[in-house]
């Protein structure tokens, strides 16, 4: 059995249902998201999400991200627009000018229009400068690093020169960007999904991160922080002993794959039986059919199982597939205990306000009726649901207690204390690393017979003769993935995803803003409307991520396009990161 969830709601009871069943293979939603980022900033600074101060920095150098088109972190425009009006330079790279790169522009800053998929390969050129121009911390560099001198006789022949055939940012562009970012402090510099969604993500998140160790702008005001998380610490019973193989080819094939799992690499398995076929699969909150790449693959995929579960609030394109669809609720009718992605320690609980409308059970009464079904009648499932909250909370040993203690707090919300600074330096630990330093250099890269340096490699899957455009995709602040695509207003607002494709590209080929075009490759076709503008790279089309759906409802059906059927579908190397982001197609107009 296979088991899909979502990665922060009620996630401790589905794993000690998968363990009571005994099966290995529990996945969860980070690996569509964000995991060769994690990579790269875990394996040089000990931390896979440290989170940037852009209130307090005077230069922000930030790769892939969309802050003020992004939901998930909704405080962050103000934040942001707070830092430019105290003067700070906003640099974003991105093949596409996003809505944070339009506000860089207007404050004076840069949007820089990389090609798709070479994130590393500027990040090491402008190392290269750093270097060279000994603009680097040397304080921080010689006392709280590992493997400067390997990093810098690697990025020797890294020249601007050389990224700029590669990235088509120009060399003077580069070698400008270099010296502003080392020479203004503080700075921040920070990637999220963009670049990692390529088969090159993992090396070029890890090329990133190290720009931060050679300016020094680590865990200090304005720069990127190292959170400081508390949460419940939950009673899992274990699976016994041995454990059975994984089919996703975590810690094997795929040597760091996070514990999220390999969702394209557990597909696959459905496909081909190999290493073992499943006979069934479970998905919570998840719409695999549609979010992992490759549409055709997936549907593919689930005709060979035997039985599919969906427990969910819509009739998704997976629902549709499924033998069983159990009704899932929304936020407003649960539990959740949400540690918060903030910089200091905050706990929130998120508590039901209303019944749950149609009388159906919340997932995690779901999962405990199902195994008292089965027979597992232990710990957690024989106990109520908030009594395994409370314990779970009593265990952390934190000053409220147990779930009462936080429900009687001010929003039922518990905030530990206010950021704290150079931890690595105060509590005597260093960095959570091997070495206790920033390492430039992994020997845990080198054990399992990688590249303990994040040199540069050529992503796959780009254009060619056939299909000359890369194909982008990106989430906007209207909507939430496809969770808001049945919301009649904010369809109203923005109801298909048009084709963004470059004016002069467009002019040349003799498409018209507004024009029905074909976009194809040897994985799909469909139609969209062309949204002819200055605002993406030539050499690059893309489109708003969710849309396309035939299934999840009224509204949603019909509208758009989806992206996902035009990817190849294959995994990032090192950590098996779903690669969103590679794959190319042609387009004509109709």
């Amino acid at each position: 059995m296979l088991w899909f969830t979502e990665d922060n709601s009620f996630i401790a009871i589905q794993q000690a249902f998968c363990n009571a069943f005994g099966t290995p293979n529990f996945l969860q939603h980070s690996n569509l998201c964000d995991v060769a980022r994690k990579f790269g900033f875990e394996k040089t600074l000990g931390n896979g999400r440290p989170l940037p101060d852009l209130r307090n920095a005077k230069y922000m150098l930030i790769f892939g991200w969309n802050p003020l088109g992004a939901m998930k972190w909704v405080h962050l425009p103000r934040i942001i627009l707070d830092g430019l009006a105290k003067g700070a330079k906003l640099v974003i790279v991105d093949p596409r000018c996003s809505e944070t790169a339009e506000k860089a522009m207007q404050y004076g800053g840069r949007w820089l229009p990389i090609r798709p998929g070479t994130d590393g390969a500027l990040a090491l050129a402008l190392a290269n400068v750093i270097i060279a121009e000994k603009l680097y911390d040397s304080d921080f560099v010689y006392n709280w690093t590992l493997g400067f001198p390997e990093f810098s006789r690697m990025v020797a022949s890294k020249t601007p020169e050389w990224a700029q055939p590669i990235t088509g940012i120009s060399a003077t562009m580069i070698r400008q960007v270099a010296r502003e970012l080392a020479t203004t402090k503080p700075a921040v510099v920070d990637a999220w999904s963009g670049p990692g969604h390529h088969m090159n993500g993992a090396e070029g998140s890890r090329a990133i991160a190290s720009l931060a160790g050679l300016i020094g702008q680590i865990d200090a005001p304005g720069t990127l922080i190292l959170p400081e998380r508390k949460g419940p610490v939950f009673t899992i019973p274990s699976m016994g002993s041995p454990a059975p193989a994984r089919i996703d080819g975590k810690g094997t094939k795929y040597p760091f794959a996070h514990s999220s799992g390999v969702y394209v690499e557990a597909r696959n398995a459905m496909i081909t039986g190999q290493p073992y076929q499943p006979r069934a699969a479970f998905f919570v909150m998840q719409n695999f059919l549609f979010s992992v790449p490759n549409t055709a693959k997936n549907q593919q995929a689930l005709n060979n199982l035997e039985l599919i579960v969906s427990v969910d609030t819509h009739m998704s394109e997976t629902s549709l597939m499924a033998d069983y669809v159990i009704p899932g609720t929304t936020y407003l009718e649960r539990y959740e205990i949400l540690p918060q992605w903030v910089t200091f320690p905050v706990i929130a609980l998120r508590q039901p306000v209303v019944p749950p409308l149609f009388g159906q059970k919340p997932e995690y009464e779901f999962v405990k009726d199902l195994a008292l079904a089965l027979g597992y009648n232990t710990y957690p499932f024989h106990v109520p649901y908030e009594q395994f909250l409370d314990d779970a909370l009593w265990a952390a040993k934190l000053s409220f207690g147990g779930l009462d203690g936080l429900k009687r707090l001010p929003g039922a919300t518990w905030v530990g204390g206010d950021t704290h600074y150079k931890k690595y330096q105060t509590s005597g630990a260093g960095f959570a690393t091997p070495s206790k330093r920033f390492e430039f250099y992994s020997q845990q890269m080198l054990d399992k017979g990688l590249n303990p340096l994040p040199d540069y490699v050529p992503t796959q899957d780009g254009p060619d003769s056939n299909y000359p455009f890369f194909l982008i995709n990106w989430k906007e602040a209207l909507h939430t993935h496809s969770r808001t695509q049945n919301n009649r207003w904010l369809m109203e607002f923005h109801g298909e995803n048009e084709l963004w494709i470059n004016n002069k590209k467009a002019a040349a080929m003799g498409i018209g803003n507004g024009d029905t075009v074909l976009v194809e490759n040897i994985y799909g076709s469909a139609t969209a409307r062309a949204k002819v503008t200055r605002r993406i790279h030539p050499e690059v089309v893309g489109m708003v991520h969710g849309f396309g759906h035939w299934a999840l409802g009224p509204v949603a059906k019909g509208k758009g396009i989806n992206d996902s059927q035009f990817v190849p579908g294959k995994a990032e190397g090192i950590t098996g990161m779903a690669a969103h982001k590679d794959g190319a197609v042609r387009v004509r107009k109709l």
